[in-house]
């Protein structure tokens, strides 16, 4: 099994404006072998002081941790070592309350072969990790528990999200006490609560006049981040249902969708019509932003106004990857809702991904959005209203499995992994750029500098900086294979990273050519936890690596200007 590419990207605000990508410095240091074995705990910058930290975990017990700290100016110019020794109480992201283990109850959702909702008992146990900095999180089940309704009957699962404090939020139907009445699991769907010890908080419905079928929920159910104490709600899609056995209570139009919104409490906040423009919508991703919320995803034939969602996508949600596998797109539809009303609807079909596809000047093929297999890896609203959506197409390698099989649910700006043997083989680069009402202005198609088997493996972690002139650093960062070391005695993964970067004109729609940094005579590779930070008033980009072994630190600056 290969590793799992996950990284930590520090967010970036980008306060001037972008002419060319260059670096107007770089640099070299060598570590002592000590660091070199030990953990980068963090890097600081000091701009106050012309000051840069870089600190590394030379050795640690349960009580305290001995460092070895570097300075240097932001010219990158080496100016003095300290070794220090920290108590644990001391040390950033350290649960003193909790120590280096540490547990926690909650519950979570399973589900019988008929979808009937089964409760299951779970504990949380957290270790300490120097590598990551936190703690890593292991899970270990208990007993099951299946609720029922007040009257003795069933219920049939929906969806769920779990909340930082233990306690879940589920979305189900009353299945009654045989195979249950299709109309009601169909239109009356609950809000249930319940705390770690599966005592039930709450529950609230919810109804619709015809039935209806889940088309995307973002849950945030993998969050994973243990500081993280906010309860979160839930934002969900739902089309109607058709077709056999459907035609007498089906909504008569296929195209009317609905946006729903539950509050951390479990109570409706918003239910919200939209007409999307083909009843096959596969709005899976959704995306919040501080203007609103966008739903977006691929959709079927414009002409064939009367197929219903469920006819192409009928296995329930959360195990759809073999249809979604199959979906040959024939449009990308992007709705965004904001003030409690669906602002717009807009369908970009397959032509227009042909008539507005571009390639960086010097690139020979153009790749292209085909409407097949897709990836996203990060969405970003820009300061004029645009939308730029960057993933990456894949195949299915012969008898593999899944792994970045659909568009994401949760953007977070980092492409996630998936490199196991047998699994997606990925391709050629699109950012998808749309206009501030939802129609398309441009398809950028990148070939990357890395197509070898490894690189093919996982998909390509993608950041966009925004410049308030309206341009925009597309980073791509290109993997040239992998390798294992030791830090502290244990073993990891140290993926070889390289930025490729290009200038995107967001006002006229075009792209510029990449420019790779840290490849040459010497390769260096961006440290995997801290690639990059923001340098004299973000004014310029600060890319921080190493060489291939980790002996030697490489530093260099790009300007904004």
């Amino acid at each position: 099994m290969k590793p799992k590419q996950v990284f930590i990207f520090l967010l970036l605000f980008i306060s001037q404006s972008v002419a060319a990508q260059q670096l107007s410095k770089e640099a070299t240091y060598e570590i002592s072998s000590k660091a070199n074995r030990g953990y980068m705990y963090e890097p600081v910058i000091d701009e106050a002081n012309n000051k840069l930290s870089l600190t590394f975990v030379t050795k640690s017990t349960s009580k305290k941790a001995k460092f070895e700290t570097y300075n240097f100016d932001l010219d990158f110019n080496f100016k003095s070592k300290e070794d220090s020794e920290v108590p644990m109480e001391k040390v950033k992201g350290y649960r003193v309350d909790k120590g280096d283990e540490w547990e926690q109850e909650a519950v979570t959702v399973e589900k019988s072969l008929l979808g009937t909702l089964v409760l299951r008992r779970k504990v949380y146990k957290y270790k300490w990790n120097w590598f990551w900095g936190g703690y890593d999180r292991k899970v270990v089940s208990g007993e099951k528990v299946k609720p029922k309704t007040d009257d003795g009957g069933k219920l049939q699962y929906i969806t769920h999200a779990e909340q930082p404090n233990g306690d879940i939020m589920i979305i189900a139907t009353d299945k009654g006490k045989g195979m249950g009445n299709v109309l009601t699991m169909t239109t009356e769907f609950h809000i249930l609560r319940y705390d770690h010890e599966l005592n039930k908080l709450s529950d609230e419905e919810f109804k619709f006049d015809f039935p209806q079928i889940l088309v995307a929920a973002n849950t945030d159910e993998d969050d994973e981040d243990e500081e993280n104490t906010e309860q979160k709600g839930m934002i969900m899609v739902f089309a109607p249902m058709g077709g056999k056995g459907f035609k007498s209570m089906a909504d008569p139009d296929a195209k009317n969708y609905s946006f729903v919104r539950i509050s951390s409490e479990g109570k409706l906040k918003e239910k919200i019509p939209f007409k999307s423009k083909t009843g096959i919508f596969n709005g899976d991703m959704l995306v919040e932003t501080n203007d609103g919320i966008y739903i977006i995803g691929a959709t079927g034939d414009e002409d064939s106004q009367k197929d219903y969602f469920n006819e192409k996508f009928s296995a329930p949600f959360g195990m759809r990857d073999e249809e979604i596998e199959k979906f040959k797109a024939k449009g990308f539809q992007i709705v965004k809702i904001s003030n409690g009303k669906a602002v717009y609807v807009t369908l970009n079909t397959l032509d227009d991904f042909d008539k507005k596809s571009q390639s960086p000047p010097s690139q020979k093929k153009k790749p292209e959005y085909t409407g097949r297999k897709f990836k996203v890896s990060t969405v970003k609203a820009m300061p004029n209203g645009d939308l730029m959506i960057a993933g990456q197409k894949y195949t299915k390698a012969k008898g593999g499995g899944g792994g970045g099989n659909k568009f994401l649910g949760t953007i977070t700006g980092i492409g996630g992994g998936g490199a196991a043997a047998g699994g997606p083989q990925y391709e050629d680069i699109i950012m998808m750029h749309f206009s501030n009402d939802g129609s398309l202005r441009a398809a950028y198609g990148v070939r990357r500098e890395e197509n070898d088997k490894e690189a093919k493996s996982s998909p390509n972690n993608q950041l966009l900086w925004v410049a308030p002139d309206g341009k925009v650093y597309w980073t791509i960062m290109e993997m040239k294979g992998w390798r294992t070391e030791k830090e502290l005695g244990e073993s990891k993964y140290k993926f070889l990273l390289y930025p490729n970067v290009a200038i995107v004109d967001v006002l006229n729609a075009k792209i510029g050519d990449f420019v790779q940094f840290g490849q040459g005579k010497t390769d260096y590779y961006v440290n995997n936890k801290y690639p990059m930070m923001p340098l004299k008033g973000n004014s310029e980009i600060f890319f921080f690596g190493e060489n291939k072994n980790g002996k030697t630190l490489w530093f260099s600056k790009m300007p904004l200007k």
